[in-house]
């Protein structure tokens, strides 16, 4: 019955949750939006370290370390964003909740599985700039929603002891929607340009975990994994209207975008790297490091002002547990994590490379059996006030669900 409950749970909020944004951010207007945070809540508050798995913990990023699981697994993510955004001439607040990541994963005797969704990109913003031609005042409006989120299917293997390897095909689906509007203080009507785009395409991760003990009691843990480069296919349409200062519509027409209304991207490589070291049930510490190659290779808004650069991300963090199988002390059962983090984006603007950089605490309260809450929060800082862009200080508070519970495993006794 409680599976059944469980299962529930899941499909509805899988039903429901990706129709939200998970970016308020001005960077997100560039491209296919902002890259989404959708690591476990575990491995977030280790400042993003992928390479810690063990019978009741994996990482999206690397499929291999599904090889590890144990336990049948529900796991849920939710995340609660707030940002104080800071130019060289306004300021602005932003709060986001976005669902981070719906997943099942299943041990059998010969591979483990592992199902679910989780956002990619998002593009939200709202922007306002002015200005002056022949000296009538002008204003511009730019909003955007939307995103790209990702559907997978990944499976693991232990060919021998200590080793696992596995394979995540992911297919990628979502829209964006951007809406330009100018607004002419002596002018009637304003002029608004509606651009669509349709999102679609399949990518595969492969990846492989090692680990082996040294000096008897602590263990070192290896990871690495890999994402070849995929198309991603984008059909677009664009509109342009005249509406007036209550939002009436006056004419209406669709562009003609000719060779730009279906457009092949390309998402970047991605290769990680992981090491490890701790000791079963205590501590563990660890680092990870990605490199992506460039993203965007066709843009349908492009700019001269626009780059896309390699993105590279340092992780270093880990965990604590006072006494795992205490029975009168439940914080000493709590796991204790903690990481720093240094990205750079892959986007320059202005000659400017965006950096994100972020520290992070996190919890893990255990519930009964082997489930536990997570809980993390980040402290960070996204751009920069140089050339006149814009500095983002945020906090992220992000929650997660690990359910586990034990299944295909017959009953001696009724």
């Amino acid at each position: 019955m409680k599976n059944k409950y469980l299962t529930i749970i899941f499909i509805a909020l899988a039903s429901s949750g990706f129709s939200q944004n998970a970016s308020l951010s001005p960077y997100s207007y560039f491209g296919l939006g902002q890259a989404v945070n959708n690591r476990t809540s575990e491995n977030n508050a280790m400042g993003g370290v992928s390479v810690y798995a063990d019978s009741t913990q994996f990482s999206f990023e690397n499929p291999a370390t599904l090889g590890k699981l144990k336990f049948v697994q529900y796991r849920v993510g939710v995340g609660y964003k707030s940002s104080a955004q800071q130019g060289n001439n306004s300021t602005a607040n932003t709060e986001t909740a976005s669902l981070n990541y719906l997943a099942l994963s299943v041990p059998t005797k010969h591979f483990v599985f592992s199902f679910g969704l989780k956002p990619k990109t998002a593009t939200g913003y709202r922007i306002n700039t002015t200005g002056v031609v022949e000296g009538v005042d002008y204003t511009n409006f730019f909003e955007g929603s939307g995103g790209l989120n990702s559907t997978f299917l990944a499976v693991a293997v232990t060919p021998y002891e200590g080793l696992s390897l596995g394979l995540s095909a992911n297919y990628n689906f979502g829209l964006t929607e951007k809406t330009f509007t100018r607004n002419f203080s002596e002018v009637q009507l304003d002029t608004r340009v509606f651009s669509r785009s349709e999102l679609s395409g399949i990518h595969y991760t492969f990846g492989a975990h090692y680990e082996r003990s040294v000096f008897s009691k602590y263990k070192m843990q290896f990871s690495i994994s890999h994402t070849p480069k995929a198309s991603l296919n984008s059909v677009n349409t664009r509109s342009i209207a005249t509406i007036t200062t209550t939002g009436g519509l006056g004419s209406f027409s669709e562009m003609n975008l000719g060779n730009l209304a279906e457009i092949a991207n390309k998402l970047p490589s991605e290769t990680s790297l992981g090491i490890g070291i701790g000791e079963d049930h205590k501590w563990f510490v660890g680092a990870s490091y990605l490199s992506a190659s460039t993203g965007i290779t066709n843009d349908l808004d492009p700019s001269p002002d626009v780059n896309y650069e390699s993105v590279s991300r340092m992780s270093l963090g880990g965990f604590y547990i006072p006494k795992y199988d205490s029975f009168t002390n439940y914080l000493s059962r709590i796991v204790y994590r903690a990481g720093i983090r240094l990205e750079n984006t892959g986007l320059n603007i202005q000659n400017q490379t965006i950096k994100d950089f972020g520290i992070n605490f996190g919890l893990g309260l255990p519930m009964s059996g082997l489930s536990k809450i997570n809980i993390g929060v980040e402290l960070g800082q996204l751009g920069t006030l140089d050339a006149g862009l814009v500095k983002e200080n945020y906090t992220n508070i992000m929650l997660g669900f690990s359910l586990s519970d034990v299944w295909f495993i017959k009953r001696k006794y009724d």
